[in-house]
């Protein structure tokens, strides 16, 4: 029989309950810091912080594979193949192979033998630590060396790979028996700590993992309640060998109730702190809660205007409890600069430049003045034999102020001179908007106002001087995770906005609605795999579609509609090749992001819809349908796209392929 090297770990055998060390101190120390929040860096859109200080990583301390010491590194050492078995369920098998020293650093084999067996007794350790943080208190972990194939192996050549076999008895699964929470020395903890909904249930898995949970959960309950420095000062947890399960004990001391005391702001320079200071939810004098300062922070940070925001209280609780709040901000510079290109078959090249002041007169004022040339080259703009030979141009000034006459809600003036070509109409124009903003929720937001417009637009069969004044209402919802890349979640918006001419050629008043709608749903982690799916539905009310400025008419086709169609082409045409617009829209689209690597990911998509004549989606015309590929190279301030359609069931003059290029993902 072949000589070979036994590794062997066998559990530590007790006739009574034994205190567990080793698995739950690899696995993180008891939470001795305090229960408010750590302070964060503050962004438009981040997340609360997370755990509070001084809480448990629960990490797996040894779980990874180390790197090996120089002297048992190099290409010339002992090869060997490693095999774990004993082993059924897939998720511990997971857990074993990433603790496991011989599978991680298997393509660095050890120089010699007595190398390769000090990588076995490694493992040894590093396994039933695995086992036990996985519920295993009764395991076993054989390890076999093949010394003979191990010999051979050394000499290099094509000898074969010496055999190293991993056998594991994982014995029963333990599981929680009690769970008791106590004050430190005997005292009674305040308000309702109870022992349910910790994951720690008796009867459930006895998983290191979940008692640190438990942990971090009850020093967020306490500090919910005011006590902002409680701190679990023991963790005792005693494995019961005799019928397989865990008693848990925490010992906590709640420290004081904490009420805030006085707000001080650092970091101030161009910014008016009664700016921020409005922005606080709570009163000096009332119980301390972890979700304002989280509030706070949100809300400050949303002003755009600063790079960093925190939020915390001061390191020590104040005489009665009364503790100093401390607000730290990074104020962003003020003026910016910034541009961009794009380019689409359709609409051929683009371009816009933009400058801007985030802090106009020192309350966070935000001015932006912009350019932007649209179908510079290689674009059908303007009807066939209108237009003034010109690209797309739009200047525009934008101003917002915040907290206008309520908190959080904004006033926004828009005013804009353009020169739109589009395929189906040629138009010069004056715009100005005046409107309100106002998150209801942290999702939900409503915006109002008053709109005017004075211009004129042509097409083949007419010229229209326009003159409207106009009422728009909108609310949107967004419960996605990501503005410019979502992957789970959805959002939707609605418009409604009715016209009233006051001049100009067309007299009839009319109501344009436009509902859109998108969901993201995460097939795998972390966004590798989102399925995606939109649909549009438009509907024009109180007048006849030769009533309706063309500008006004809903149109179908393009990279952010149906793409592989031109723009504005997913319709009917008319005479002359133009688009004629509709009273009505029906869109759908669907896609699945595929992420190749971090920074690369493909997407397959399918886009369908077109315009009506009636007042709603009657399906008198057939649906476009356009199907394609598309790249996306995903940087950090979100996806660059570039899409490649083709029309599956196009109209005598499209083209064969539409290619699309932008910031951001087309839905």
């Amino acid at each position: 029989m072949a000589a070979a090297t036994r590794i062997a770990a066998t559990p530590f055998k007790a006739p009574v309950a034994v205190p567990l060390v080793a698995a739950l101190l690899l696995l993180g120390p008891s939470a001795a810091g305090h229960a408010q929040d750590s302070p964060a860096d503050g962004i438009p859109g981040a997340a609360p912080a997370g755990s509070p200080a001084g809480s448990p990583t629960g990490s797996l301390d040894g779980a990874q594979p180390e790197s090996p010491p120089e002297d048992e590194a190099g290409p010339a050492g002992i090869r060997y193949d490693v095999e774990i078995t004993g082993v059924e369920d897939g998720s511990l098998r997971s857990t074993l192979n990433d603790a496991s020293t011989l599978v991680g650093l298997q393509n660095d084999p050890p120089p010699s033998l007595i190398g390769l067996e000090r990588r076995a007794e490694t493992d040894r350790d590093r396994l039933q630590v695995a086992l036990r943080s996985a519920g295993y208190y009764d395991a076993q972990v054989d390890i076999r060396i093949d010394e003979p194939a191990a010999a051979t192996a050394s000499a290099g050549g094509n000898a074969p790979p010496a055999k190293v076999t991993i056998t594991v008895t994982p014995g029963p699964l333990y599981h929680i028996k009690t769970v008791t929470v106590r004050g430190t020395g005997g005292s009674t903890l305040p308000g309702d700590v109870a022992t349910d909904d910790l994951g720690l249930a008796p009867g459930s898995p006895a998983v290191a993992q979940r008692v640190l949970n438990a942990e971090s959960e009850l020093i967020s309950r306490l500090a919910k309640r005011g006590y902002a420095f409680a701190k679990v000062t023991d963790r005792e947890v005693v494995v019961d060998h005799s019928d397989d399960t865990m008693d848990v004990t925490f010992t906590v001391d709640p420290g004081p109730l904490i009420r805030y005391g006085t707000t001080r702001i650092e970091g101030l320079e161009g910014i008016d702190e009664a700016l921020v200071r409005g922005r606080l939810p709570w009163k000096e004098g009332q119980v301390y809660n972890p979700l304002d300062t989280d509030r706070a922070r949100e809300d400050i940070a949303a002003l755009q205007v600063f790079d960093t925001v925190r939020v915390r209280l001061a390191d020590k609780p104040g005489p009665d409890g009364e503790t100093p709040v401390i607000v730290t901000v990074t104020e962003r510079k003020p003026r910016y600069i910034g541009g961009g290109v794009t380019f689409s078959t359709d609409e051929g090249l683009g371009g816009h430049a933009y400058w801007g002041n985030r802090n106009l007169f020192g309350g966070a004022e935000h001015l932006r003045v912009g350019v932007e040339v649209g179908r510079v080259a290689g674009s059908s703009g303007g009807t066939s034999s209108t237009g003034n030979d010109l690209p797309d141009l739009r200047f525009s000034v934008n101003y917002r102020t915040p907290d206008f006459l309520a908190l959080k809600q904004s006033l926004v003036v828009n005013f804009a001179v353009v020169n739109d070509q589009p395929p189906a109409y040629s138009r010069v124009a004056t715009e100005l908007t005046v409107k309100l903003e106002r998150p209801l929720t942290d999702r939900l937001a409503i915006s109002y106002g008053v709109t005017a417009e004075r211009g004129r637009v042509e097409t083949e069969e007419a010229t229209y001087q326009t003159a409207f004044i106009g009422v728009p209402l909108g609310v949107g919802w967004n419960g996605t995770d990501n503005l410019l890349n979502p992957t789970s979640g959805q959002r939707a918006s609605l418009e409604v906005t009715p016209w009233f001419p006051f001049g100009g050629d067309t007299k009839s008043p009319f109501t344009s609605i436009l509902f859109n709608g998108s969901t993201y749903h995460d097939l795998g982690n972390e966004g590798r795999y989102v399925a995606a799916a939109r649909v549009g539905v438009g509907s024009i009310l109180g007048t006849s579609l030769t009533d309706i400025p063309p500008n006004h008419r809903f149109y179908a086709g393009g990279g952010g509609s149906v793409r592989g169609y031109g723009f504005q082409k997913a319709g009917p045409l008319n005479r002359f090749d133009d688009p004629i617009g509709g009273r009505s829209l029906f869109e759908i689209g669907a896609e699945l992001r595929i992420k190749v690597t971090e920074t690369i990911g493909v997407v397959p998509f399918v886009d369908a819809g077109t315009v009506f004549d009636s007042a709603y989606p009657d399906f008198s015309e057939p649906l476009r349908v356009g199907a394609g590929l598309g790249l996306r190279y995903y940087t950090g301030f979100g996806p660059l796209r570039l899409d490649v359609g083709v029309p599956l069931n196009p109209s005598s003059g499209d083209a064969r392929w539409q290619l699309y290029l932008s910031l951001g993902q087309a839905f």
